[in-house]
């Protein structure tokens, strides 16, 4: 039988809304773990402008400049050049190449060349061995499983009908509804977001399981709620799952230890909060109407059932407060 390679990336799947920013924050308290963000989408043109969660531009970063100096010494090609390569690939229609392209193919190779040398470079410049991303593209996971086989993937699912609850929320905030990087205006009618929204966490899900079918060793799915209700056995399943000590990140979520931003360049905005500690509660859904819940219930049902979601209570995001100073 064929040695299993140690985890040298880990990468999550899944929905926005999922509450991957507080799970991969978590995990990132691990000594062994680098955890910095959205890494692949982090690198959109326009990145060396953007603000880190720390609240250092890309720019002025010393562990950025470290990252860039390290890449283009392994790879001979300019950072961003390679970057504008991997996003490419990421988009969402890149699934099916990156899915049926044979290992050997030009462009499959540069392209594993590229993310394996962007990881590491990121360990290198951070001190730890395993680097988390948490960019969630669907594309991108599939490369992964297929072409890098040093990574495994971590399908973090919530609830459909707190998914599309926390996007109703923002959809009426900014009064905008985003599909595929592309921008909606809304004004009135969540019909629509609500739907789509409900039929894309489907699809993805089936997907996902369709892939821990076939990639059974290198693929787990993790639930959310499980994070809320019990975050030391679902830590230690990963633990199990990916042979990766997370015994300070069960001491976060255990004790309240305060976590420290990152250097991620793409994230949400508590992902920029100072010292924030991990503390779920939880609740129903706040902004979904019962014609919302019975859309979100017919768009969903088989992965719903599967996931046992039909009845369970809804939970909100986990809270990230200040600690404190007490």
């Amino acid at each position: 039988m064929r040695q299993e390679l140690p985890t040298k990336y880990l990468y999550i799947v899944g929905r926005g809304h999922s509450g991957t920013t507080i799970f991969s924050m978590l995990a990132g308290q691990a000594h062994n773990v680098a955890s910095e963000g959205e890494i692949i989408t982090g690198f959109r043109p326009g990145y060396e402008g953007k603000r880190c969660a720390n609240g250092e531009t890309f720019s002025e970063s010393s562990f950025w400049k470290a990252v860039k100096s390290a890449f283009e010494q392994r790879t001979g090609t300019p950072f961003a050049d390679a970057m504008a390569v991997l996003n490419r690939r990421a988009h969402f229609s890149r699934a099916p190449a990156n899915l049926l392209a044979p290992s050997r193919n030009a462009e499959v190779m540069e392209a594993k060349r590229l993310t394996e040398a962007l990881y590491d470079s990121i360990a290198e410049a951070s001190g730890r061995p395993v680097v988390l991303d948490s960019t969630k593209e669907l594309a991108t996971a599939i490369f992964l499983l297929r072409h890098v086989p040093e990574a495994k993937l971590i399908h973090f699912v919530r609830s459909p009908y707190g998914v599309v609850d926390s996007y109703v929320k923002r959809i009426r905030r900014t009064k905008t509804f985003d599909l595929f990087h592309k921008h909606f205006r809304v004004e009135r009618s969540y019909f629509v977001p609500v739907a789509v929204g409900a039929l894309v966490w489907t699809v993805e899900s089936f997907i996902c399981e369709l892939l821990r079918v076939f990639y059974p060793r290198r693929l787990i799915t993790l639930h959310y709620e499980d994070l809320c209700d019990q975050p030391i056995a679902l830590l230690e399943k990963l633990e199990s799952f990916t042979g990766v000590s997370l015994a300070e990140s069960k001491a976060a979520a255990r004790d309240g230890h305060a976590m420290q931003p990152s250097h991620a360049l793409s994230g949400n905005r508590l992902m920029r909060t100072d010292e924030i500690v991990f503390s779920p509660r939880k609740g129903l859904p706040r902004y979904l109407t019962a014609f919302d819940k019975a859309v979100v219930t017919l768009c969903t049902l088989p992965m719903t059932l599967a996931y046992g979601y039909l009845g369970r209570r809804a939970i909100k995001p986990a809270m990230m407060m200040r600690p404190s100073t007490q």
